[in-house]
């Protein structure tokens, strides 16, 4: 017999006052307590740096009109009535919950753009239907030009608030499931930083847990007293003092699976669930109903002759501008590379592209001119063993000076703007792989090839060289099938910190 009622500490222990009932019947632990007094507070300060930065980018709008010649009949009604407005449509749009907290700028661009247009359009509305003399074309104007600061300063604000609140608290995840899926899952949520952590797994067959995860403890599903078997997740998730559940794969039935979930119902906690193929469902995948199933909906596999169309016009513009804009830097590149070791300034190698065809990728030349002909002498330094085909040496002897210093800072990519306008590359795509790198690839993994391959792309955003070699044709799958222009944005937007950081550089 299996008791449901497993609200209670381990060992069979009632709750105790620190560990105690909410008048709504949940149980409650001092961290969910703190976790939710730490959400109120963020919300509030979130509310308030939009208010300000509403406010100010007012004033530096208006200023700037004033300053143009512009004649403003509406100025500080305008002022605010738009700084009073946003917060509340922020709030409608669910801007302050708790969901949005751990999200990136990027993810709530359109989220944000959306309210400040809707308020900009709504104070026009204002101008024009209720009060002939509020705003005049010019006040239109200053408020045109108030829009893109708006955004851009929401954006900010809000990027520096939720750095520094998940500080305050971090997110505290308990895994469903210690397999294979689990683990990895685990792996990558703790070498994230100190925003959010795993702190253990609640399994009753876990695999054996790598080294990374020795420390975590592994929570029992089920757990007997006197002879009756009960569920042990709110035991768990009471010890561990865990602020969100993550459902992973497990060997338990899925009658089982939901059951823990039900389970877990009197306590005030999200709960998460990996997909069943994770692999191939990007992030922006949307959910749907179905006579009601719930259906995750994946894009057209196949571009459009206008999504290819569009990108291609954002690599050539983008590239094109970054080669002008550039050029001072990359010439003081090229001599630097030419003072500092002999060889060509130019290191060009056979790469296999779009639809298999085989193209010469242009690089800055970071090794000695003897580097290939020693790489064999070097195998047993590879960085990179066991995982694929991959060569790479963290501490290359063949690598020069001036290269060591190129590839910490990806400079050494550059060139590779020549590639994307020439069109046998792109700013965003799957990775370019050498030849005897590329046909090891077969299968579900050849479609990565539907794309011309990037400069950057998901495998850079990842981790670059951090990332196995299975796992970055997993990646490329990912994004060839699920493309959008709005994901090329957001992985461009990406890659500067990466790069800037150093992270898997080599």
């Amino acid at each position: 017999m299996l008791d449901t009622s497993s609200a209670r500490m381990p060992g069979g222990r009632q709750p105790d006052a620190a560990t105690a009932w909410t008048r709504f019947g949940e149980l409650t632990t001092p961290e969910l307590r703190s976790h939710a007094q730490a959400r109120r507070a963020t919300a509030l300060w979130l509310l308030l740096a939009d208010l300000v930065a509403m406010l100010v980018c007012v004033v530096i709008a208006d200023t700037a009109a004033v300053w143009a010649g512009l004649t403003l009949t509406a100025e500080w009604e305008t002022a605010m009535f738009v700084a009073l407005a946003v917060p509340p449509v922020f709030a409608v749009l669910g801007l302050y919950r708790p969901a949005h907290f751990t999200l990136s700028p990027l993810d709530e661009v359109r989220t944000v753009g959306t309210g400040i247009l809707f308020v900009s359009v709504l104070a026009l509305a204002l101008g024009v239907f209720v009060a002939d003399d509020y705003a005049s074309r010019d006040d239109a104007r200053a408020l045109l030009l108030w829009v893109p600061l708006a955004i851009v300063a929401a954006l900010a604000v809000r990027g520096v608030i939720r750095r520094l609140a998940p500080l305050a608290m971090p997110d505290r995840v308990l895994i469903v499931g210690a397999g294979e899926i689990g683990q990895r899952m685990a792996e990558k949520v703790n070498a994230a930083g100190a925003q959010v952590r795993v702190v253990g797994f609640v399994d009753d067959e876990p695999l054996p847990l790598s080294d990374r995860l020795a420390d975590v403890t592994v929570f029992p599903k089920t757990i007997r007293e006197d002879g009756i078997e009960r569920l042990g997740l709110v035991d768990a998730i009471v010890e561990s003092g865990a602020t969100r559940l993550v459902l992973a794969f497990s060997r338990r039935t899925d009658e089982d699976v939901l059951e823990y979930i039900r389970d877990a119902g009197g306590v005030p906690i999200p709960i998460s669930i990996v997909p069943r193929y994770f692999e191939i469902t990007p992030p922006h995948a949307t959910v749907s109903e179905l006579q009601g199933f719930p259906l995750i909906t994946l894009t057209s596999a196949r571009l459009s002759v206008g999504a290819r169309l569009a990108k291609r016009t954002m690599d050539v513009a983008l590239a094109g501008a970054g080669l002008v804009l550039l050029s001072p830097l990359l010439v003081a590149i090229a001599l630097a590379v030419k003072i500092d070791s002999r060889g060509p300034v130019f290191f060009r190698q056979e790469r296999v592209g779009s639809r298999g065809r085989v193209f010469r990728i242009w690089k800055f030349r970071t090794m000695n001119p003897d580097a290939e002909a020693r790489r064999f002498e070097l195998e047993h330094l590879n960085d990179m063993e066991g995982a694929g085909p991959l060569f790479k040496i963290r501490e290359d002897p063949r690598v020069t000076r001036v290269g060591r210093f190129l590839r910490r800072t990806s400079l050494d990519e550059l060139p590779q703007l020549f590639n994307v306008v020439g069109g046998t590359m792109s700013l965003v795509g799957p990775r370019p792989f050498v030849t005897h790198e590329a046909i090891q690839i077969g299968g579900w993994g050849a479609r990565r090839l539907d794309l011309t391959p990037g400069i950057t792309g998901l495998w850079q955003v990842m981790g670059r060289n951090d990332v196995p070699f299975e796992e970055m044709v997993r990646l490329d799958y990912m994004y060839v099938t699920n493309w959008s222009v709005w994901w090329d944005l957001r992985l461009l937007l990406q890659t500067v910190p990466r790069v800037l950081t150093g992270r898997g550089a080599s």
